[in-house]
């Protein structure tokens, strides 16, 4: 084990404000056990860097636990990070650590597939994201014989900013994680109320959690040993329900290779971009 400080534990994908409290809770109950078995002081622990850029956090050296995104891992963090699990979720869609993600539009629209939104105008969160848009584009890839399928695509920058663009008649679907449409079932009905979903997307591990590659084989095992003991105790029960988190399985970054394949069968079916 290094001397050198860590970041400390940050969990940001899903970290809405409606749910920072909670997100808080299980960040210091995280850190105060791994703190304990990595022999780790917990007032030298760096805090996390004020900053937009996450891809740069995720691959600092000094990482200590945090959440990305199964696509960043699998492209942009490969070989750069340790992957440790994902946790298990309490939402439809949703099954072990798989994933998935709900195809949206307007409650009050005439939708009721995605083969009928072709020449539609469609919004997705962002370009390196796996739910909102590699698992989007993989489902309309079985649709379009390698044809452009929307008629206009727009960028929200967030899966909320989907929600509400299609919700305001900016966008007639947006592909949504579930954990997300779940949260915003919860935490936002108004907003949900006039929204539907109309199917879901093949499913692949949820959001993984990482660390850094200075941790060696058995101190990771450690980690994620301890993520796993947190993230089922009666201690952080009550956060873990607001967020919807009922477990944590250990994966490696082979198990992630679906989303791979997501992107190939894409491409080798003509339609390797969102379009």
């Amino acid at each position: 084990m290094t001397d050198s400080p860590f970041l400390q534990v940050r969990l940001p994908m899903y970290d809405w404000p409606e749910v920072r409290d909670a997100t808080a809770d299980l960040e210091s109950a995280l850190q105060g056990a791994l703190s304990g078995v990595l022999g780790l002081a917990r007032g030298e622990l760096r805090a996390w860097p004020v900053t937009d850029d996450l891809e740069a956090v995720w691959r600092h050296p000094d990482l200590l636990l945090t959440q990305t995104c199964g696509y960043p891992l699998t492209h942009a963090l490969d070989g750069r990070v340790r992957v440790l699990g994902a946790p298990v979720y309490d939402a439809e869609g949703c099954d072990g650590p798989q994933y998935c993600s709900h195809l949206v539009v307007r409650s009050d629209s005439r939708f009721q597939s995605l083969e009928q939104l072709r020449g539609r105008r469609a919004v997705f969160n962002g370009s390196d994201s796996q739910s909102g848009m590699n698992a989007f584009r993989h489902a309309v890839a079985q649709l379009t014989s390698g044809r452009v399928f929307f008629s206009d695509l727009v960028q929200s920058g967030s899966h909320l900013g989907s929600m509400r663009a299609v919700a305001a008649g900016e966008a007639d679907v947006a592909c949504i994680d579930a954990v997300c449409w779940s949260l915003a079932r919860q935490e936002l009905p108004e907003l949900t109320a006039s929204l539907r979903a109309i199917g879901q997307t093949a499913g692949v591990p949820g959001l993984p959690f990482i660390t850094s590659l200075r941790f060696s084989d058995a101190e990771a095992d450690l980690i994620a040993d301890t993520v796993e003991q947190v993230l089922t105790g009666p201690e952080t029960v009550k956060s873990r329900e607001r967020l919807g988190i009922r477990g944590f399985s250990k994966l490696n970054v082979s198990d992630y290779s679906g989303i791979l394949d997501m992107e190939s069968q894409a491409a080798a079916l003509g339609y390797p971009e969102l379009a």
